[in-house]
């Protein structure tokens, strides 16, 4: 009779050691890669516009940082009215054509976990929206029913004075291009 709790207790201890492994590696396989936040810098559109007008254009370029920058700003913006079951604590993004993949960092509850996750880029007259397509960790895909966003959307208006009017979005691979409408009668209001 002891031999058989002896044997027993062994089990569970296996059993119990078993489950710590398996515990610790699927931590392990979530914690983040790299150390991220959610600073990001402010797009200076007032030079841009300057130079605009001081060259006679109506286009205007975003580089790929710049794209970024707004995305990680209005991601910390749709944090704060959405959501999302989990706490993002860092992004990184980056654009390649009309794709844009983000490096996030996030906690669901106490433990840390690292994404991938990755956005189809459409414009929409003055918005940019970004579109969740997936989620990977490591590799592995987030099934859509267990983590999906809803569309982001960047107001380019919002960085811009009234008389200039987005006509046209272009995605290139070193960023964007703006094609504007302007009311070249209230240029003179820029300067101000």
């Amino acid at each position: 009779m002891a031999r058989r709790k002896k044997r027993a207790g062994r089990f569970f201890l296996v059993i119990l050691i078993l489950l710590l492994v398996v515990a610790g590696a699927a931590v392990w396989f979530v914690y983040p890669t790299q150390t991220l936040d959610l600073k990001y810098r402010t797009v200076d559109f007032k030079e841009k516009l300057m130079t605009m007008v001081s060259d006679r254009d109506t286009r205007m370029k975003l580089s790929i940082e710049e794209v970024s920058q707004l995305s990680k700003k209005n991601l910390v913006k749709y944090m704060n009215t959405h959501d999302l079951g989990v706490e993002i604590t860092g992004a990184d993004f980056q654009m390649n054509g009309t794709v844009m993949t983000a490096q996030m960092n996030g906690r669901y509850g106490v433990l840390p976990f690292g994404a991938v996750l990755k956005f189809q880029m459409s414009a929409r007259g003055s918005h940019l929206i970004l579109n969740h397509q997936s989620t990977t960790i490591r590799g592995v895909e987030v099934p859509q029913n267990v983590f999906m966003l809803e569309p982001i959307e960047i107001s380019i208006k919002d960085y811009l004075p009234d008389l200039v009017t987005v006509k046209d979005v272009k995605f290139l691979s070193d960023g964007l291009e703006l094609n504007f409408s302007l009311d070249w009668m209230s240029i003179p209001s820029l300067f101000k």
